[in-house]
């Protein structure tokens, strides 16, 4: 099952009413455009086929997950020096996707070309830090957080 399918079917069993839309190819390639990046395959799935809606579909009170109007990369979002120096390095080429508890924190995709491609990253809880290898480690780990485990929050 892809990442996306996975949410989804989280977001059903819940009972979120997370409302979802798809995007289209040239919305994602606008985006890519923008920022001069290429995203991670299992992120490009996510937002073709399983996005919010609006800025008001929101899974839970803490989580808030980002329409596709809403994302934005590093620079464009947070105005705070980043202290990870492996983050703040390519800021430019980090996406933001969802942000916790009305922006206490957020999570931003690594769309970057090294070693850190696809890496998720928890900016704004300090420190900024990774917190999975992959999108679809996020998706895994952020399901398996909903029992209150919370690996995805500043240690």
């Amino acid at each position: 099952m892809k990442p996306y399918e996975k949410l989804q079917r989280y977001w059903r069993e819940t009972a979120a009413g997370m409302e979802t839309i798809e995007s289209s190819c040239s919305q994602v390639a606008a985006l890519e455009n923008r920022y001069g990046i290429r995203l991670p395959e299992d992120f490009r799935d996510y937002l073709l086929h399983s996005c919010p809606k609006d800025e008001f579909s929101n899974c839970d009170l803490d989580t808030f997950w980002w329409s596709f109007d809403r994302i934005k990369n590093i620079p464009e979002e947070y105005e705070h020096p980043i202290s990870d120096a492996v983050i703040a390095r390519d800021a430019a080429k980090y996406i933001f996707f969802a942000d916790y508890a009305i922006w206490c924190w957020a999570w931003a995709i690594c769309c970057g070309d090294d070693e850190n491609r696809g890496r998720v990253a928890l900016i704004g809880g300090m420190p900024d830090q990774f917190v999975a290898n992959s999108f679809a480690a996020f998706i895994d780990i952020y399901i398996e957080d909903s029992g209150g485990n919370r690996r995805l929050c500043p240690s």
